[in-house]
This record gives C-alpha cells, sequence and structure tokens, in this order.
C-alpha cells in the first residue's frame, strides 16, 4: 500500500501506469497483487520481479502511458523469456489517472486501519474501493474477468526505546513497508529530533499512553523492547507477555538477562510456558550480529519472516 500512497502523490505530475501482478504459477519473482510504477521515461517505482519479465512490463507500461489503454503482459518465463525460474505470470498493466480517486479511497481506510478491498475490471481498467466484506478471501484473486485485492492495515513495529539498535532498525524496517511507533520516555532527549522515519512518537514507556494513542494492541502489532533500562525492560515485557493477539513480541539482551527474567516472571505467573514460547530474545535471527546495524538487520529480517507467516495463515 506505500505504493499506491506513493501513486496517488505523483498523480497530480507526470502521467505514469499501473502494474499489478494479477496471476502467478510455478516458480516466480513476485505474486499476485505485488505492484509497479511506470513513468513515460521508463523509469519505475517497486518491482514485479525484475529481470526479462520486469523489462516486458515496463516496455508495455511506456506503451499505456501514450495510448491510455490498458493491456495484459503474460510470459512463460522459461519458453518465452529464458528466464531459468521458471513459472508463467500475467501482469494488467493500466493508465494510472483514471483511478487515482479509487486508490486514495484505499489509501484512506488504509491509513485509518480498516481493512478495505480493492477489485479491478480487467476489461475496462476501473478500480472500486470499498470496506472489506466478509465474503472477500484472505489472498488477492481473479474472479472471473475482475482482480480482487484485499488491503489490511499496515503492520505496525512498536520500537520500546530510541537508542542505537532502535535508530538502526526504525529506517530499515519501514523500508520494507512496517509502520513505525517509537516509544521513549523523553529523559534523555533521544527522539528530540523527530526521526522522519518513524510514523508516530510517543513519549512514553507506559502501554496504557501508548495504547491511548494507537488504540488496542494486538494483531498486526510487532512489538520490539529496546529501552536502555533493565528493570524498563522487564516491565514493558510483563505487560506486552499477556497480550494473546499480538503478533510479534521480541526483547533485545543477553542470554543472561533473558534467563533472569524468565525466573522473574514465571515466579509472578505471567511467564506461562506457551507465553515464553512466543517471545524472540534475544531478538533476531542468529547471524552473530554485533553492531546496531548487523542487529537490525537480524531484527528486521525476523519480523519480515513473521509477517509472511501470519499472511499465509489468514
Amino acid at each position: 500500500m506505500k505504493l499506491l500512497a506513493r501513486a496517488v502523490e505523483l498523480a497530480g505530475g507526470e502521467s505514469l501506469a499501473l502494474a499489478t501482478v494479477i496471476r502467478a504459477s510455478g516458480s516466480t519473482p513476485r505474486h499476485p497483487g505485488a505492484k509497479m510504477l511506470i513513468a513515460a521515461d521508463s523509469n519505475i517505482f517497486g518491482t514485479i520481479g525484475g529481470g526479462r519479465i520486469e523489462q516486458e512490463v515496463v516496455q508495455a507500461g511506456v506503451a499505456v502511458v501514450q495510448s491510455g489503454e490498458p493491456r495484459r503482459v503474460q510470459h512463460h518465463l522459461v519458453r518465452d523469456l529464458a528466464m531459468c525460474c521458471g513459472g508463467t505470470m500475467e501482469v494488467f498493466v493500466q493508465p494510472l489517472s483514471p483511478v487515482v480517486e479509487s486508490l486514495r479511497r484505499a489509501v484512506e481506510l488504509w491509513r485509518r486501519r480498516e481493512p478495505a478491498v480493492l477489485v479491478t475490471d480487467l476489461a475496462t481498467g476501473a478500480i472500486e474501493a470499498h470496506e472489506l466484506g466478509d465474503h472477500v478471501g484472505a489472498t488477492p484473486k481473479l474472479d472471473g474477468d475482475s482482480f480482487v485485492e484485499p488491503v489490511w492495515p499496515a503492520d505496525r513495529v512498536i520500537l520500546f526505546g530510541c537508542g542505537h539498535v532502535a535508530r538502526a532498525i526504525g529506517p530499515l524496517a519501514a523500508s520494507v513497508g512496517f509502520e513505525i511507533v517509537l516509544c521513549d520516555d523523553g529523559e534523555t532527549g533521544a527522539m528530540d529530533d523527530e526521526p522522519d522515519w518513524a510514523d508516530t512518537l510517543i513519549d512514553s514507556f507506559e502501554l496504557a499512553d501508548v495504547s491511548k494513542e494507537l488504540g488496542p494492541i494486538g494483531a498486526g502489532d510487532y512489538a520490539v523492547i529496546l529501552t536502555r533500562d533493565h528493570a524498563v525492560d522487564q516491565r514493558i515485557l510483563e505487560r506486552l507477555l499477556v497480550l494473546e493477539d499480538l503478533s510479534y513480541l521480541g526483547m533485545i539482551g543477553s542470554r543472561g538477562k533473558v534467563g533472569r527474567f524468565h525466573k522473574r516472571l514465571t515466579a509472578k505467573g505471567i511467564a506461562t510456558d506457551e507465553r515464553w514460547q512466543r517471545l524472540h530474545a534475544p531478538v533476531g535471527i542468529d547471524i552473530a550480529a554485533e553492531t546496531p546495524e548487523e542487529i537490525a538487520v537480524s531484527v528486521v529480517a525476523q519480523l519480515i519472516d513473521s509477517r509472511n507467516r501470519r499472511k499465509q495463515e489468514r
């Protein structure tokens, strides 16, 4: 949806084409719903997978910008394009300007964290955007001569702490599509510069304050505890560990710190086996990371893995 938000912003300027993967089978670089914007000079925003298939789609996009007529691009990646990955992809390419208002509506719903659906008429290129109904499936799909795409609220990464590691995680997580919420108590002035990669800044570590600002915390929220104070870390962990619907919970720290927290919270009756198994601590995948930047890579990789597995379970 960040690409569609960008499309809405750019629509008042140069003419663009919107390319959407509507069908994929076999081994393909992207799947239905993947999008790309194409300008008249072949400049692109986003990607539908690179390689020869993307080259073909860019050429089609330039033609669509010039003609104003939508078209489909379909190729078997091996037979037609000599791409060794295999599989078949079909991409719908349409002029952007006629559908901007529908996309704007979808973006508005997305920003309000209200599930929506985009329905593209593949015969005309018209797009309708409305609230998500119970009958709509969880993933994009072809339905006759329409392409139906659920639009889910953005997954939020809630960073508790604004130190070196949080400042490395934040922009990296934002670059892969997460909404970023940054929480800090402000005592060290860590957020005085208001990082531009953070969508929301909250001057508190208290979960009540965070919930007041964000609404209920649960499905679609990915919490990462990274404060400078172990006592604060434990207090936040106590409150987050009991949130059964939270999509991800991670905490930075050594195995010794994690072990001590486990003993303390078990004694309090908070750290049941089921709850503790959901905690990623030490946070991130194990790549022997040491610097804040390396740790950020390991954490964001784990966040992506968690997000994509959650999508598969919808």
